[in-house]
């Protein structure tokens, strides 16, 4: 009995920390980055708490495993605890430095926004780790030598530790199912790629936004280029436009709605409202186009998701692929400095972790869109049709040249990408044409905002809230692009929208819109949009010089 009794009382700190290890990285942690980007990620977590449980009951069987076997092993064949207790120790100082890394030292952690990391610019936090990991290591070392305390008393110590931070991250986790809406039951929806080769042999509506792309470099990649400006030679382009928003979240929904996010609501219930009051929308299905929209990231009520023939609510969580995605952002929060590149991550990617009704889901990759176009026909309908698409288009990381083929992020260029973002434009303008359905099509080329590069000499030739936009009305021909100098803004596309359904043409749109003309827009840091300010472009779209605040803003 008594021997029994020693058995549990050395594996209790074992059993500790593989507990208070597996619930922090497995179940603290991916609720705790779902309720802050709820409105981000298409699943809800009622879908992944399975997944996490058996993630996390794997993980304490999988440790407790390895502990028994270096404890059976200490004793049966070194014939010395004291194997034993080093290493558990050796593995607690390795928890207790990931624990105050992931917990009190991740706020300089750059953004999972695409963009590729150079670790050797974060130095001082490099340097803040190895000062951890040196101060942990060289208090143990002092409680043991000068202070003369054992392995198995700091085992014991440890106990006492570990059943601290347990309760610490079991108070946080509550904490923030109380105080955020993660518990909420939300309906997913999902675009799949239904119907993406359809197309109508009486009237299309096209709406192709490629990410990112700045009005201004792009038409002067465009000039430099006959190929490009024979692709074009039908539009009208209109260089001094001002999108509404600097990033994609929220743009897009404004596209289509002309209701601004003033931080009133969670963008996701802006989003449902502002989507299932469009105007756009309800004139298209009045009008009879069978409706098509391919957004991976899209936010929309169970009744506005049911007008849109590609979207699919019947979709599960593939479990190895969202493991891989949290697992992933576990290294990379929780790592040290030195090694967070071992993560091997830009940007969190859960579109990957979904099966929608064994259909193929819609991702905005360019490489995936440009294989599907050049590998699927044109399918024919009588029916009207109305497709909305958004790909990746120049959005970082610059990762394809040219033909669309994967480069090194690292030595590609925005402007290497902006010319990948042209091939997608012409492959889909070109396979309109092979199918005989170009002409009956209004088709809008845009971005959703531009991208502020520093490429340019003087800093404000070149603007987030520029983007392209070229428009092709119905049966429009021209012998060369025509160039349109009107102050656009995306307040105005409602309007011009409709104006194409009833079949205008892209010189007669925008009539009344003159200078001088005052725009606003809504200024925000990315990954930090419960802080908007309001603005307003006095001059040309591109020009950041004209740009003054109107003393609005809208906190969260």
């Amino acid at each position: 009995m008594k021997e029994k009794h020693y058995f549990f009382k050395a594996l209790l700190p074992a059993a500790l920390l593989s507990i208070v290890a597996s619930f922090m990285l497995f179940i603290v942690e991916p609720i705790t980055f779902y309720s802050g980007n709820m409105d981000d990620l298409w699943f809800d977590i009622y879908d992944t708490l399975p997944i996490l449980f058996k993630l996390f009951g794997l993980s304490v069987l999988c440790l407790m495993l390895f502990f028994l076997i270096i404890y059976l092993c200490s004793k049966k064949i070194f014939k010395k605890e004291k194997v034993y207790y080093s290493i558990l120790i050796v593995l607690v100082l390795v928890f207790l430095a990931t624990y105050i890394q992931g917990n009190f030292l991740a706020g300089s952690l750059p953004g999972l926004n695409g963009d590729s990391f150079n670790w050797r610019e974060y130095m001082p936090d490099v340097i803040i780790s190895l000062l951890l990991w040196v101060i942990l290591f060289g208090l143990t070392g002092f409680f043991l030598i000068k202070k003369k305390i054992t392995f198995q008393k700091l085992a014991q110590y440890s106990s006492y530790l570990l059943s601290a931070i347990f309760i610490m991250l079991s108070i946080s986790l509550l904490s923030t199912l109380l105080t955020t809406p993660a518990l909420e039951d939300k309906t997913p929806s999902r675009a799949t790629y239904d119907y993406f080769d359809l197309a109508s042999t009486d009237r299309n509506f096209f709406v192709f936004l490629v990410d990112a792309v700045d009005s201004q470099s792009f038409h002067q990649l465009l000039q430099e280029n006959q190929d490009y400006q024979q692709t074009f030679q039908d539009f009208t382009y209109y260089p001094d436009t001002t999108s509404y928003y600097p990033y994609t979240r929220d743009s897009i929904p404004y596209i289509f709605t002309q209701t601004p996010n003033h931080n009133e609501d969670s963008f996701g219930d802006y989003s449902r409202k502002a989507y299932s009051n469009s105007t756009t929308f309800k004139n298209l299905q009045e009008d009879n186009y069978k409706m098509l929209f391919y957004e991976d990231e899209a936010i929309f009520d169970s009744e506005t998701a049911d007008t849109f023939d590609n979207m699919s609510k019947n979709i599960r969580l593939n479990e190895s692929n969202f493991i891989e995605q949290i697992v992933r952002y576990d290294l990379f929060k929780y790592l040290p400095f030195p090694l967070k590149g071992k993560a091997h991550i830009e940007k969190l990617s859960f579109w990957m972790a979904e099966i929608a009704d064994e259909k193929l889901g819609f991702t905005w990759r360019n490489i995936d869109n440009y294989q599907y176009l050049n590998s699927h026909e044109i399918e024919k309908t009588d029916e009207k049709v109305f497709h909305f698409i958004h790909v990746e288009g120049a959005h970082i990381p610059f990762n394809l040249d040219e033909n669309i083929e994967p480069i090194d992020s690292k030595i590609g260029t925005y402007s290497q990408k902006q010319k990948a973002a042209f091939t997608m434009i012409q492959t889909y303008i070109n396979r309109l044409k092979t199918a005989g359905v170009y002409d009956n099509s209004s088709i809008v080329i845009m971005a959703d905002h531009g991208y502020k590069d520093g490429v340019y000499e003087y800093d404000y030739i070149n603007s987030r809230f520029n983007p392209i936009l070229y428009i092709k009305g119905v049966n429009e021909t021209h012998s060369k692009m025509h160039t349109s100098d009107k102050p656009i803004s995306f307040e105005d596309l409602g309007q011009a929208f409709d104006d194409l359904r009833l079949g205008k043409k892209s010189t007669d749109l925008f009539k009344d819109i003159e200078y001088p003309r005052d725009r606003t827009i809504i200024y925000y840091v990315w990954n930090e949009e419960d802080h908007m300010v309001e603005e307003i472009q006095s001059g040309k779209a591109w020009n950041d010089t004209t740009i003054t605040e109107t003393g609005n803003v809208f906190d969260r």
